[in-house]
């Protein structure tokens, strides 16, 4: 990771990897002091949402983030009195989650010189409820700060970006991530850049592989299910829907799990009912969000796995072994992949495509990856 300038501690934005252009605006925001709104923008996976509440905690603190003290703590964690969090109601923002915002940000700070607002997929802001808050953004209380967080900013007012500092993030580089990859747990080098080779630029699944034994069995079941398909016959297909759906609820019970064990160890350190309560409410809107996205990440990784399969057997026929994606699935691909089938590959990759923007409207999860699944079979007949 590219040093930030000056004396923000580097620890404050450890966990995000690959990104020197977006730390180096973030970092000068800390130190030169920062605008009222900025908008993270990029892939999913890359680390905006770990550089949002970094970048909170630098706001909160009175040290501009040196990442020791509890203000850094409370706000990394998301449960700072001075931090609201804005997600998703459901499969989005809604006005009411909007006049409240307006409402909170009018009130003076609590314990810090700000109040800092992090909302996270903000592409999903109802059109009433972007139009309320540009009326926010065009007139923001002195001492608040708004960071938006997207996947997808095309789909944001361009008035509401208009009035945002853009910081762009990209996919990790391979070779960043394979180093981190290596540095942080420890990997062999052609581990590490296997892994990064299997996550083509996503951090959050690259750490995930390298420390979740069922992240790496829903791959082993993805690529497997992928590489059955074109034989399996109509009820197969059907199977092969209910396997992917009974994968995403193990995700969504583990991402449960998971937030219990943070809430247990942030009570931890409640010191009175006012703080109890404030980590009960934190961890509510968080539970909510990390179940809607352990559901999204399993469906990008079903639909982006399914076409990597693919993807490496057109790579393969057409001679071109050195760019495979799954490199340990090599002579598997040579098995399997077929010169003649070259356009039915690519064909198999589209539906992937038309499947994922699908799933930017609100669709049933298991009629579309069934549709996927039939529409990829198709293809290759």
């Amino acid at each position: 990771m590219t040093p930030l300038v000056g004396a923000v501690d580097s620890a404050l934005f450890g966990n995000v990897v690959g990104q020197p252009l977006a730390l180096t605006v973030l970092g000068q925001a800390l130190q030169r002091g920062s605008a009222h709104a900025y908008l993270l923008h990029g892939p999913r996976g890359v680390g905006k949402t770990d550089a949002a509440y970094a970048f909170a905690a630098g706001l909160l603190c009175p040290d501009g983030g040196c990442c020791h003290c509890d203000h850094c703590r409370r706000a990394r964690s998301g449960v700072h009195v001075d931090l609201e969090t804005v997600a998703p109601d459901g499969s989005s923002i809604l006005i009411d989650q909007i006049r409240q915002l307006t409402l909170d940000a009018a009130m003076r700070p609590y314990e810090a010189a700000r109040r800092v607002y992090v909302i996270l997929e903000a592409e999903t802001m109802t059109e009433p409820a972007a139009n309320a808050f540009l009326k926010t953004l065009e007139e923001p209380p002195s001492h608040a700060r708004f960071v938006l967080v997207s996947s997808a900013p095309e789909r944001l007012l361009p008035t509401v970006v208009s009035r945002c500092q853009r910081v762009p993030f990209f996919r990790t580089p391979a070779k960043a991530l394979a180093a981190h990859l290596g540095s942080r747990y420890g990997l062999r080098t052609e581990d590490a850049w296997a892994l990064a080779r299997v996550a083509k630029g996503d951090l959050s699944y690259a750490e995930a592989l390298t420390h979740s034994q069922s992240v790496r069995e829903d791959r082993v079941l993805v690529l497997s299910l992928a590489r059955e398909l074109p034989s399996a016959g109509f009820a197969r297909v059907q199977g092969m829907a209910d396997e992917v759906m009974a994968m995403l609820g193990r995700r969504v019970a583990a991402a449960v799990a998971c937030v219990e064990d943070q809430k247990t160890c942030e009570m931890e350190w409640a010191a009175d009912a006012r703080a109890r309560s404030r980590v009960e409410k934190a961890f509510d809107v968080r539970l909510r969000r990390e179940k809607r996205a352990a559901v999204q990440a399993g469906i990008d990784h079903v639909i982006s796995g399914s076409a990597g399969w693919f993807r490496d057997l057109a790579v393969v026929a057409a001679g071109a072994e050195e760019t495979v994606h799954n490199f340990d699935y090599l002579a598997e691909l040579r098995e399997d992949g077929l010169p003649g089938l070259l356009s039915s590959y690519l064909e198999v990759i589209a539906a992937a495509k038309r499947t994922k923007e699908r799933f930017r409207y609100n669709v049933d999860t298991r009629c579309s990856l069934e549709h996927m699944l039939f529409s990829m079979k198709e293809a290759l007949l």
